[in-house]
């Protein structure tokens, strides 16, 4: 095995998502990875082909018929047992430094490293989002202790962490008693970029194109966000808004409903959009955010969850409180945003923190400097 003081960093980069799918973990993970491999020999380790095992598929039938909540089949012990076996069988047979485990934690739980040290990627744990995102809700009793058993052995077996948001490390360091100083702060980039320099160019005060782009209708607040612009509407009729993704068929005949699309053309509703709309009510971060900041795009953005650590509150884009007061904060907020002086701080905002923040060499930068202290920390 090569040492950490080595002129090239040898990387396991473990993954459960198949690294060829440009789609890959909403669309980051391939860039996560080319910026690695300008920096460190990059050894993919994927276990995307583990299947769930037999044992889950049963317990998820049987608790199916008799229970009305969930059991997480493809987290469980006896999957994330088998994904174990296989990343512990793809790391025996690599020769590299440090595994860098990307949204892996149940590879990790089960995982013999044979030494090697571990640093997770990650955007949130499991306390963190269970009962918040809808996914996880409505658990099994049996599947919230295995999920739980699961997060405590991976977070037990991790040297290091680079997570996303610094609401993702207050629940590793609160929940899950690691040391706050093997976390850091890594925020994400953004899975799409502008095909040209943008230039920012701001139609006249009162017009505002906003943009809602969900996967999630419920959860990324699309009802709200629809409520939210008519109310605007009935004083500045010129703003518009168009939304992408999964989105219903039954929306007002002056919203601008494009369904899902492909990632060059999703690229050219952020360049024509004045306002990125994320009235979310869950969301660890939300790669849409750093889309928009690559954009020049200003958010007006549910603070909830990671949120705070990609949308610079009046920087970059408005907070607005969850629960019952969105609704009237994020009125206000898009009617500030009429107002092109204010529009345009805002946009400039969004520019600089993606340019010093919010891409993918900063990230790279310090994820691959903590691999290097984590290699070198475990052979000392």
């Amino acid at each position: 095995m090569n040492t950490a003081n080595s002129t090239r960093l040898r990387i396991g980069l473990l993954t459960p998502w198949n690294t060829s799918d440009p789609n890959a973990w909403s669309g980051v993970l391939t860039p996560m990875m080319a910026s690695l491999a300008d920096r460190a020999t990059l050894v993919t380790l994927s276990t995307a082909g583990v299947p769930t095992a037999l044992l889950d598929r049963a317990l998820a039938r049987l608790l199916g018929a008799v229970s009305s909540k969930k059991y997480l089949w493809d987290q469980a012990i006896a999957t994330s047992r088998a994904r174990g076996r296989n990343a512990s069988e793809v790391v025996r047979a690599a020769d590299v430094d440090v595994i860098l485990a990307v949204a892996a934690s149940q590879d990790v739980a089960f995982l013999r490293s044979g030494g090697t040290p571990i640093v997770q990627v990650g955007d949130a744990t499991f306390k963190a989002i269970r009962d918040y995102y809808p996914m996880f809700t409505n658990l099994h009793p049996l599947s919230v202790v295995q999920q739980e058993s699961v997060a405590q052995r991976s977070s037990r077996a991790t040297d290091r962490f680079a997570m996303a948001t610094q609401w993702s490390i207050d629940s590793l360091v609160d929940d899950y008693g690691v040391a706050e100083g093997s976390c850091i702060l890594a925020p994400f980039g953004p899975a799409l970029t502008p095909a040209h320099s943008t230039s920012l160019s701001l139609p006249a005060d009162g017009t505002v194109q906003a943009l809602l782009v969900t996967s999630d209708w419920a959860r990324k607040g699309g009802d709200l966000a629809v409520r939210v612009v008519q109310e605007v509407r009935a004083q500045h009729p010129e703003v518009t808004l168009t939304v992408v993704g999964n989105t219903p068929d039954d929306l007002p005949g002056w919203v601008e409903n494009l369904g899902r699309l492909p990632r060059q053309q999703l690229a050219e509703q952020y360049e024509r959009a004045d306002v990125l709309l994320e009235l979310a009510t869950a969301n660890a971060g939300g790669v849409t955010l750093t889309d928009a900041a690559a954009f020049g795009l200003p958010a007006i953005a549910t603070d909830t969850g990671g949120v705070s650590s990609i949308v610079d509150d009046e920087t970059t884009g408005i907070l607005v409180p969850g629960g019952a007061d969105t609704f009237s904060a994020a009125v206000e907020a898009l009617k500030r945003m009429a107002d092109r002086q204010v529009r345009s701080r805002y946009a400039v905002g969004a520019r600089e923190r993606h340019e010093a923040i919010l891409n993918w060499d900063s990230w790279a930068d310090a994820v691959v400097a903590l691999c290097a202290e984590a290699a070198s920390a475990r052979s000392r």
